[in-house]
């Protein structure tokens, strides 16, 4: 302790409530890890408590606690477990230095002796309140309950009895199961809405699938005690239920199961799983329940469920984007890049080592399979811009055209030139961004039709907007389309902040919000006091000017143009007489 008064005056206090209470025997000492602890005898009703009060380092600024020496031993219901502390009148979320280890031992004394009273032993109500969290924190075997799938259950018949698929993800600390899918009115298998597609998989999460049951009853309601398999089976009948198909064995072995019980109410919901082994044992998980938030979307959600956004370059600016693009309600992707994720890459990249060697567009598709349910992502390992076949890049290119919003997260001139020149073809936005050498800052921009200029338009003007600035101390990081990415270019949150950027500017163009979040076409983002940018977080919108999206004069005129649907009709009659006489 490095307070002697405190100290001293801690002893001290002790000594007098052991002199006046007539109940208390003391004896100071030093525990292992070298704390000081005082053991204590407190006669209580008759009956000697033997614990122990240890002073933390932290005395006085946190509350010392109080254990019984025997780590066996439970003597109240405001215990943390078996041997564990007591939960007193002064606690971690009330405590104050003014408070003696001689005030704890009093509020121990009163707490037994209420509760341990042998004739009229009494409640003592607690002033202390669990999270969910920490109410968790003992739950070896959680059940995820979703929305969806609460849904879909209380919808059922009462009585009923309905197949389900499981699903088993062990964690540390925790075995986790959710519902995967739930049989319908047919028998036939759904998915459950609201789990993603990653969760029901063997793959990419290692996940195991079980089959099981859900019963469906008013007589679930009434709680009843079921300590085993057996008693589990033996409440099924008494409601009437079928039971053939819950206790099975196969080669000496029990087949594990997942039973499923739910009265007229959500509360009576309760998940078992009879483990599979040559004696059945039963499992009873805990409720993960979803939280308030989870029952409603917001309107621009939906809308953003069915945009499809392409994004071209899956580094360590593309993969922050896409998956928090996922988590705000994107669910169409197509992802293109033809690098994989190297170990080099971990120090910025949004995926981790569980990915290495994996090519960065389907790694990313099997993170965003994990995030949300409903997620459909396509993927193409190639290289825009680079050596590929005609036929592979002109499938790449048709792919993008496909998209309601494109953004280039490569910094590679060439590949913005070829999706600037596919944006204005097809009049479809697109968003790009870049991090700058050094990671002192960054930019970001958008194009979108009827709007603003055309992407090439905004990129000379914002080019045109440098020039009359001072020399940038560093270029623009190149590199982030999958090329060998240079050493300490920037750090990660240096990259996060302007994927967040540029993800906020990629949702409001997606929502074609009106009026726009972002008034202007590019800007410039500080994240330290360097070249233009006077502090971190210094914000410069540039305003640029240039062409529009419409044609020019080399797209041909009207004529022109109702010669080749002339043209394209007669050579489309032409295939169809063809293909119908085959000898012709």
């Amino acid at each position: 302790m490095d307070d002697p008064a405190r100290f001293l005056r801690e002893r001290a206090e002790l000594d007098r409530l052991e002199a006046e209470a007539g109940w208390l025997s003391t004896a100071w000492r030093m525990s292992e890890d070298g704390s000081i602890a005082v053991d204590l005898d407190m006669t209580i009703h008759g009956r000697v408590f033997a614990g122990r009060m240890t002073y933390p380092a932290m005395f006085p600024d946190s509350p010392p606690y109080i254990c019984p020496r025997d780590k066996s031993e439970r003597w109240s219901g405001h215990q943390y477990g078996a041997g564990g502390p007591l939960c007193l009148q002064w606690r971690a979320d009330n405590w104050h230095p003014d408070v003696t280890g001689a005030d704890m031992v009093r509020s121990a004394h009163e707490l037994l002796s209420t509760e341990q009273h042998p004739e009229l032993p009494n409640t003592v109500p607690s002033a202390h309140r669990l999270t969910e969290g920490q109410d968790m924190r003992g739950a070896g075997q959680r059940f995820v309950a979703t929305t969806g799938l609460l849904a879909t259950w209380t919808a059922l018949p009462l009585p009923s009895r309905t197949r389900l698929k499981s699903a088993i993800v062990y964690n540390l600390g925790a075995v986790v199961m959710f519902a995967a899918k739930v049989a319908d009115a047919q028998d036939v298998l759904q998915d459950v809405v609201d789990v993603p597609e990653g969760i029901a998989a063997s793959l990419p999460l290692f996940s195991l699938s079980g089959d099981g049951w859900i019963f469906r009853s008013e007589v679930f309601d009434q709680r009843q005690s079921v300590e085993s398999a057996e008693a589990l089976v033996r409440v099924l009948a008494e409601a009437g239920f079928a039971t053939d198909d819950v206790l099975v064995q196969e080669a000496g072995k029990y087949k594990a199961r997942t039973i499923v019980l739910l009265g007229t109410a959500l509360p009576s919901l309760r998940v078992f799983l009879i483990d599979s082994g040559e004696q059945p044992e039963l499992l009873e998980h805990r409720i993960v329940w979803p939280t308030p938030s989870d029952f409603r979307l917001s309107e621009e959600t939906q809308r953003l469920a069915n945009v499809r956004v392409g994004i071209v370059g899956l580094g360590s600016m593309g993969s922050k984007i896409a998956v928090s693009l996922a988590r705000s309600g994107v669910r169409r992707f197509l992802l293109v890049d033809d690098d994989y994720l190297a170990p080099g890459n971990m120090v910025r990249h949004e995926l981790s080592w569980a990915y290495v060697g994996t090519h960065k567009a389907r790694a990313a598709r099997d993170a965003l399979s994990l995030i949300a349910a409903g997620v459909q992502v396509d993927t193409r390992t190639t290289r825009l811009a680079g050596q590929e076949s005609a036929v592979t890049a002109a499938a790449a290119l048709k792919d993008l055209s496909n998209c309601d919003l494109l953004i280039d997260a490569t910094a590679n001139p060439e590949v913005f030139l070829l999706l600037a020149a596919l944006a204005k073809r097809q009049e479809t936005p697109l968003c790009w961004g870049e991090i700058f050498a050094g990671g002192y800052g960054g930019m970001i921009a958008r194009a979108r039709p009827g709007r603003d200029p055309n992407p090439l338009a905004v990129r000379d003007a914002y080019h045109a907007y440098l020039a009359t600035l001072p020399d940038a101390p560093f270029k623009n990081a190149a590199g982030y389309d999958g090329t060998e990415e240079q050493p300490l270019v920037a750090y990660d949150s240096d990259v996060g902040f302007v994927a967040t950027a540029l993800t906020r500017l990629a949702i409001d163009t997606a929502l074609s919000r009106d009026p726009s979040e972002f008034p202007y076409s590019v800007y410039l983002l500080g994240m330290r006091r360097e070249w233009i940018f006077e502090a971190p977080f210094d914000t410069r919108p540039v305003a640029v000017q240039g062409h529009g999206w419409e044609r020019g004069e080399d797209a041909g005129s009207g004529e022109d143009r109702h010669a080749v649907v002339e043209a394209l009709l007669r050579m489309y009659e032409g295939q169809k007489r063809a293909d119908a006489d085959p000898a012709a």
